[in-house]
């Protein structure tokens, strides 16, 4: 199916090898950019050289294909791609990409994907240093059974998870309830996971794609074998209208008490 093409392009993008990138287009790929035409190319080792200059730029760099749609030759696609900025924040583009392919590579594409741009600020991040080695920090924050003993909101009712939570991709059921929505059920995306310094999930309505929050915890080992924890919520990916007067769902006390929450835990 011609729209392979794209699920090649995104797993290229996430793999984060510039050459997987240029391999899924042809040696004479036309790139324009229509919000910047003095941007657009020919040629697959611009491509090559384009996004080794991204990467090293943002090396958490990861790609996703919020919706896509054939119109004969041309396949039309909405892109969120975001990543952690040499500056250390969020580093969010988005917008459309429309390409047409020739022999399972792309060969002509017209970019328009640009960095989101906010009113306000749209995380928060806190941190806290748990006497426990970030190894076992990490154990109590990938099994989700565990997480209502961390949650300071106190929307969680139970989780309906029978493991930990192993790669990026997972999902998990959580029992909510709070005085806006009454009882209600999320299904948690993870988006974030390497093993023993970093996890994240972003929230969904079961079935349906994440609604643009995320919450993500790091772990620094420090050298007495404590862990310093670093929790951000990221509320950057929510474009829905009537969501956006309830922004932020969560305060940085609240995220801080979860961190005191999980030093319980852990003695």
């Amino acid at each position: 199916m011609p729209e392979s093409v794209l699920d090649a392009l995104c797993s290229a993008i996430n793999s984060h090898d510039p050459r997987q990138v240029a391999a899924c287009f042809t040696a004479d790929f036309n790139c324009e950019r229509p919000l910047r035409p003095y941007e657009g190319f020919v040629g697959h080792d611009r491509v090559q050289e384009n996004w080794t200059r991204i990467f090293a730029g943002i090396s958490d760099l990861r790609a996703e294909i919020l919706r896509h749609v054939r119109d004969g030759d041309e396949i039309w696609s909405e892109w969120e791609m975001r990543g952690t900025g040499p500056g250390g924040g969020t580093a969010l583009l988005r917008g459309p990409v429309i390409v047409t392919a020739a022999d399972g590579r792309i060969d002509w594409a017209r970019f328009y994907l640009d960095p989101v741009t906010h009113r306000d600020e749209t995380t928060i991040t806190v941190s806290g240093v748990v006497a426990a080695p970030a190894e076992q920090v990490f154990a109590v924050l990938a099994d989700p059974r565990r997480h209502r003993a961390l949650d300071a909101s106190g929307t969680i009712r139970h989780t309906e998870a029978t493991g930990s939570l192993t790669a990026v991709g997972d999902t998990f059921i959580m029992a909510m309830h709070n005085d806006m929505n009454g009882d209600y059920v999320i299904e948690n995306h993870v988006v974030v996971y390497e093993a023993g310094r970093a996890i994240g999930w972003a929230p969904a309505a079961p079935g349906q794609r994440p609604l643009g929050q995320r919450y993500t915890w790091c772990l620094t080992p420090l050298e007495d074998g404590s862990t310093e924890v670093t929790q951000t919520y990221d509320w950057s990916g929510i474009t829905h209208p009537p969501a956006l007067p309830h922004l932020p769902v969560r305060s940085a006390d609240e995220l801080t008490e979860s961190i005191q929450r999980l030093k319980s835990v852990l003695t």
